[in-house]
């Protein structure tokens, strides 16, 4: 995706019907700079200004970041609690007076999912902090490569769709192995036992995911390494719901672009599986 100077925004605005900067006015401007569009293309949905800041929604951090980042935010729902600060510690912290440990806890939830990727034999980042308002059909493809810009679902009725919050979120652009070829309970199963075998916190591999969560992780995954996940062209299962009661997954991210489709949780679907996740909401 390239990049939008401000001189390019001006004649996106220009160009727009009364300065109304459209997704599809920018999505053109941005393949074409030097087309002239027809006034009907400027009388497009509107979408909100952060459309522009769109491949800016997830952020791979380190380790250690990933520790701070669940420490800091202990601290934040720990306003009587006075924290000290431990000096030569590289996490930079702390011990809260009420005798609980909260560096630890939070060092043995990082090592927990370094260790499943250790497993899977992943060295990449494990976590990801994902900033709220992500969209499957505003921002997904602006945010890489989709494939039909994935203008073929934007009049999907779905359930489960919403945006992203600001969270952490511990993922590995790995399908679980063995995951393929199970229905929707036998995966809830099988989640439910990696959850217990790596002693992952209680709230960590509840959930698939919604679409939009994994097209943003997917999408920056991609746009850090270059590196197309699900791997083999297989797909991964969601939480979101099409109307109709068919689930959505993300995958088959080939040259043209990645892919959201459905299928049925009776199914067992030999290139259908899913990723672990482990979610921690963040206050602002």
């Amino acid at each position: 995706m390239s990049k939008i100077t401000l001189g390019q925004l001006d004649k996106v605005i220009q160009l727009s019907n009364k300065g109304v900067i459209t997704r599809k006015l920018l999505q053109l401007f941005i393949e074409n700079p030097k087309a002239v569009l027809p006034p009907e293309t400027r009388e497009q949905l509107v979408v909100e200004p952060s459309i522009v800041e769109s491949t800016s929604f997830v952020e791979a951090i380190s380790d250690t970041e990933a520790v701070e980042l669940l420490v800091k935010q202990v601290k934040n729902k720990s306003l009587n609690s006075e924290l000290l600060v431990t000096s030569g510690n590289p996490y930079r912290s702390l011990v809260i007076q009420d005798g609980g440990k909260v560096v630890e806890e939070a060092k043995a939830k990082v090592a927990a999912w370094r260790q499943y990727a250790n497993d899977r034999g992943y060295t990449g980042r494990v976590a990801w902090k994902v900033k709220e308002g992500f969209t499957l059909k505003t921002h997904a493809s602006l945010a890489g490569p989709c494939h039909d810009n994935l203008q073929y679902l934007q009049n999907w009725q779905l359930r489960n769709d919403e945006p992203t919050q600001n969270s952490l979120v511990f993922w590995i652009p790995r399908l679980v192995e063995n995951s393929t070829s199970k229905n929707i309970k036998q995966m809830e199963a099988h989640r439910a036992e990696l959850q217990k075998r790596y002693n992952f916190p209680e709230r960590h591999c509840t959930e698939f995911g919604s679409i939009a969560l994994l097209f943003a992780l997917i999408l920056a995954h991609f746009k850090r390494t270059g590196e197309r996940v699900p791997l083999k062209d297989y797909y991964a299962a969601s939480d979101t719901l099409h109307a109709n009661g068919s689930r959505l997954y993300a995958g088959y991210f080939d040259e043209s672009g990645l892919y959201c489709g459905d299928w049925w949780d009776d199914d067992r679907d030999g290139s259908v599986g899913f990723f672990l996740l482990g979610v921690e909401t963040l206050g602002h």
